[in-house]
């Protein structure tokens, strides 16, 4: 094997040249590597190897890096395949098909006006470059990278690998969120971009969803509203009219997209226990989608078949809407019923008792009682009343019948008769344990004097004893004190 010519690298001192646009494949006497940059001041390659194949000892390799190769040869280019990106002598291009010595070559580098492609047919075998970092590419392409990996991720989905399909979504949508539009990003550019961004997402968050990841679900959905609700504020603008034209219709945008928005978020929010929040939410959804299937239904018949679509989409979230307004709905109001016993059970632990019937029981029985013994005390005095007035007529009787002046008969037996009531009504009581009855005695001479206690009749001289016996106390603990 023939040694490469040994070339200088460059010091520290020489000015850096930028590296090439196009960094072509090439296989050399030590395996596969990129040319990095060819220097016009001298002609020489800067080849970064990716395999070596002799010793590192080489002199053609820079100590410092021993996988760069520097050297004036010029190595041919791997062999193509499709898929590939390559340099043909029309511009950049991914090879799309090897036919016979024909080579099929969608150009990049080329930008008609709408969604055209321009494709060349060589028969001279073309150059392999190494794709574009994601940092190297302009918004044409990074929107192309998402739309491949896109479509990776609905086979993924479709073969039931929901974490492979949330991986492939997620890194469509992280390709294309921070891209910077120039004068070269034309509208079709910018609203596939705007596609991708709301579809990526809620595909995202329904993996989600299969994947129990509820917070990253609602996630993803709120971030397809936000485009949605952006777009929604340009309506009539370039990118609404675009999208119009290539079949997504409004009824697409911003009532299917929209609602499936709505119903991930409300799922996620079910799932974290925020009932209210849910249901809430899809009474949304349902606000939002209803409106387009009432236009659909009052025509005589969809016209376009986006329209049928849309509207066969559209009455099947609605079904689901309802079902889970219904399911949600319930679930909310069994846990408000657990939720109140649960309180009722807590305040008889903490505050003892029963309910109110277990309360009311005792008072009736109480009122019961009392309503009996009123009973059967009242027949007492009205007997006691029914006795006083026959003795009254019966000492009437006795008197014989013989008449006197109204005024001038004897009261002392009436005077009698009326204390002997007296008493008798002041000793009538009609609760279970009445009060103790003071007894009046009535007498005409006032001798009550007599039964008074000593504590009653020298009450005030006592009181001042006590006072001045507790000053004197006090006088003599004080000075003891301050002894």
């Amino acid at each position: 094997m023939n040694n490469p010519v040994v070339a200088q690298p460059p010091s520290s001192r020489q000015t850096q040249e930028p590296e090439d646009a196009d960094q072509v494949i090439v296989q050399t006497d030590f395996g596969i590597g990129v040319v990095v940059r060819t220097r016009k001041s001298d002609g020489i390659k800067e080849i970064r190897l990716r395999d070596v194949k002799s010793s590192t000892s080489s002199p053609a390799f820079r100590r410092r890096e021993p996988n760069m190769l520097y050297t004036p040869k010029d190595y041919p280019s791997v062999p193509p395949s499709i898929g590939d990106d390559v340099i043909c002598e029309y511009g950049r291009g991914v090879l799309k098909e090897i036919a016979d010595d024909k080579h099929t070559i969608e150009l990049a580098s080329w930008r008609l006006s709408g969604r055209s492609n321009v494709t060349c047919h060589v028969t001279t075998a073309p150059k392999v470059v190494r794709k574009h970092t994601l940092a190297e590419m302009d918004s044409a392409e990074k929107v192309a990278l998402a739309k491949s990996q896109k479509g990776q991720a609905a086979k993924y989905f479709a073969e039931k690998d929901y974490s492979g399909a949330l991986n492939a979504y997620a890194s469509a949508v992280d390709k294309v969120r921070n891209v910077q539009h120039d004068h070269t990003s034309s509208n079709e550019v910018r609203a596939d971009l705007v596609v991708i961004m709301i579809t990526c997402s809620n595909n995202a968050a329904t993996c989600c969803i299969k994947l129990s990841k509820w917070e990253e679900a609602s996630k993803f959905a709120k971030n397809a509203l936000i485009m949605l609700d952006a777009l929604y504020g340009k309506r009539g603008l370039k990118i609404h009219t675009i999208l119009n034209k290539e079949g997504i219709i409004d009824a697409k945008l911003f009532g299917e997209w929209r609602v499936k928005s709505y119903l991930v978020v409300a799922r996620a929010c079910m799932e974290q226990g925020e009932v209210d929040d849910a249901i809430a939410i899809l009474k949304k959804a349902k606000g939002l989608g209803m409106p387009y299937i009432d236009e659909f239904s009052s025509s005589d018949e969809c016209s376009r078949k986006e329209e049928k679509a849309s509207l066969r989409a559209l009455t099947s979230q609605m079904k689901e809407i309802k079902r889970l307004i219904t399911e949600y709905s319930e679930k909310n109001r069994v846990a408000k019923k657990i939720e109140k016993k649960k309180a009722k059970a807590m305040a008889k632990a903490l505050f003892g008792g029963g309910d109110g019937k277990e309360n009311a029981t005792p008072d009736k029985a109480n009122k019961g009682k009392d309503r009996e013994s009123s009973e059967t005390k009242q027949p007492v005095l009205q007997g006691k009343d029914d006795q006083l007035k026959a003795s009254q007529g019966q000492s009437c009787a006795s008197r014989g019948g013989t008449k006197k002046a109204p005024f001038k008969r004897k009261s002392s037996l009436r005077n009698k008769l009326d204390r002997e009531y007296a008493s008798v009504a002041q000793s009538v009581s009609f609760s279970d344990q009445p009060p103790q009855i003071k007894e009046f005695e009535r007498t005409r001479d006032g001798d009550n004097d007599e039964d008074e206690t000593p504590w009653q009749k020298h009450k005030e001289a006592l009181i001042l004893m006590g006072i001045a016996g507790f000053s004197v106390l006090t006088i003599i603990g004080l000075r003891r004190a301050y002894r």
